[in-house]
């Protein structure tokens, strides 16, 4: 692997038991994540990612927040092993950030019907819908390669719940060696796994829960490095991942994002079930992923402006400030305090459901003020009034709570929040990768010269019916331009076999610089599959007029007959 590729990292996880696998990559939100969940809306369906990242790059400098994920059973099983190009500084993210981002940039696919004038008029014809997407340490001088006998250890401190150290790269048994007797977990197979990322001058980050911590505990974490570009390094994660597993990455920079050392696919938006309003839009990726060559590519699911998030995350007036939480007279107080100034908010596990409280505020409000036996802490501190007397004994200390508080909730929080006023083009990929093809890291960059991606697609439904106000057909139109026939109505089964077409409509390579270069062109293949008759009854050529700009997406457009 080049120099190059090795400044380009993402945290990854590595865990020893993983109890949930979902399929989008399980949104699968996409799979390995721990906390499977179904959304309360069917119609949205929001998919666990195995893997869930934000990158901000800037004048040399990477911002990576990563969402921790694990689903062990015990504590003392969690462990973290990242490479890095250089020493990190690392501190405490927040888990809200990743909720918003979704929520923000979710894909969705609306379906619009418009009846003729024969049809009865009831009013609910037409909609549209959801789809899918579904305490930081100086830098430390670094040392010359390690020799017999010299500790391979640059920093060691902790942060938040974690423990945490920084070593060097250079000598693999020297690095196992010391997580082993300083008693960080490392999983079975690392061993092997590591081995592409031994190298002179490389880092890594091993991370662990501080002893009286559970995997409850477990926060979102930011890494500040010196790098030109962001990789995930998914050879080494392959150890603890599943099938088709979700990797979900953000990029904020000066444009649109690129998978720098992967393909890029735009989708087949015919074999989208747009009735259902996307419900198959993760095998659908699925689909276009194994279409790939190697199965290496990246969706690009929304690219815009970052001011879509801007405030999101601190509007006006929310957290207050710490010194009215620090003199709260009684818990009571306290309380109803993080109510009124909305430390509530969605979880990440349901971002479509109502605010909580926050897991990191809720571990602090658990130690000094611990709910009764058997009630959750949401429930108790929804209710505290009515069940404080069912409960032990508090230790109400609002000025140690409310520095907790501010620690591990609101600070991370503006920090996240400040990232969307710095950078101005805010980029969504997303692919599923299954262990057997983890032999390559992707990395990211940007091109601005690329045009933005819109998350909301929309598709057109047009329904014909007799005399007599009966549904006799209806044309889906997709947002690239495709006819869909659904002979006998609206309800009826389409009458082309999706399963038959294409998933990726164009696979193509993107540059920093210029137009994409097309690797597979699945237009005409297309065409002719969703309508021959259109393709074989006309003299002109079959195939795609062109790429048309269209809400902000490059949209395909097949041939038509010119008269």
């Amino acid at each position: 692997m080049s120099n190059r590729l090795h400044t380009l990292e993402v945290l990854l996880k590595l865990a020893l038991t993983l109890s949930c696998a979902v399929a989008l990559g399980s949104w699968s939100e996409r799979a390995e994540a721990c906390g499977c969940f179904t959304p309360p809306d069917p119609t949205v369906p929001v998919l666990q990612a195995g893997e869930r990242i934000l990158f901000a790059v800037q004048n040399g400098q990477v911002t990576a927040h990563v969402q921790v994920q694990y689903s062990g059973a015990a504590g003392q099983d969690f462990g973290w092993l990242l490479p890095l190009p250089s020493v990190p500084t690392l501190e405490l993210g927040t888990d809200e950030l990743f909720t918003r981002l979704i929520s923000t940039t979710q894909p969705r696919y609306q379906l619009n019907t418009v009846f003729d004038p024969n049809c009865p008029q009831f009013g609910f014809g037409s909609g549209a819908g959801g789809g899918t997407g579904t305490g930081g340490f100086a830098d430390a001088g670094v040392g010359s390669p390690n020799d017999a006998g010299i500790s391979p250890l640059v920093v060691q401190d902790s942060v938040g719940p974690y423990d945490y150290a920084v070593l060097r790269a250079d000598s693999k048994t020297a690095m196992l060696e010391w997580l082993a007797t300083h008693r960080y977990f490392v999983p079975a197979g690392t061993d092997e796994s590591v081995a592409p990322y031994i190298r002179e001058g490389g880092f890594f980050l091993a991370l662990k829960l501080r002893a009286g911590n559970t995997a409850g505990d477990l926060l979102p974490v930011v890494l500040r490095y010196t790098s030109d570009l962001g990789v995930i390094p998914i050879t080494l994660t392959a150890t603890g991942a599943t099938e088709n597993m979700g990797v979900q990455v953000w990029m904020l920079g000066t444009g649109r994002a690129i998978p720098r050392n992967y393909n890029h696919t735009v989708l087949n938006d015919s074999v989208i079930d747009w009735p259902s309003r996307g419900a198959n839009y993760n095998d659908v990726v699925i689909r276009a992923v194994g279409e790939a060559p190697g199965r290496h590519t990246f969706v690009t699911e929304f690219a815009g402006s970052s001011r879509v998030m801007r405030g999101v995350l601190t509007p006006p007036g929310r957290f207050g400030t710490k010194s009215e939480f620090a003199t709260a007279s009684t818990p009571e107080q306290f309380i109803d305090l993080l109510f009124l100034r909305n430390f509530a908010a969605p979880s990440s596990l349901a971002p479509f459901a109502g605010p909580v409280l926050p897991g990191p505020l809720k571990a602090t409000l658990v130690k000094y003020l611990p709910p009764p036996p058997g009630v959750t802490a949401d429930t108790f501190y929804a209710n505290y009034r009515a069940l404080k007397a069912q409960a032990p004994a508090p230790d109400f200390q609002p000025a140690l709570m409310a520095d907790e508080v501010w620690e591990r909730v609101v600070v991370p929080t503006q920090n996240a929040s400040k990232l969307f006023e710095e950078q101005p083009t805010l980029t969504r990929l997303y692919s599923t990768i299954s262990p057997a093809d983890m032999n390559k890291d992707p990395a990211f960059s940007f091109n601005p010269e690329l045009p933005n991606v819109s998350n909301v697609h929309t598709a057109t439904m047009n329904v014909t019916c007799d005399r007599s106000g009966q549904e006799t057909s209806a044309l889906l139109t997709t947002e690239q331009g495709w006819d869909l026939p659904y002979p006998q109505g609206r309800f009826s089964s389409v009458g082309v076999d999706r399963s038959k077409l294409p998933a990726s409509l164009l696979i193509e390579v993107l540059r920093e610089e210029g137009a994409p270069e097309n690797v597979v062109n699945n237009v005409p293949m297309n065409s002719a599959l969703v309508d021959p008759m259109k393709v074989q009854g006309c003299g002109c050529q079959s195939g795609a007029q062109g790429l048309l700009a269209m809400v902000g997406l490059l949209l395909l457009r097949r041939t038509r007959c010119l008269g």
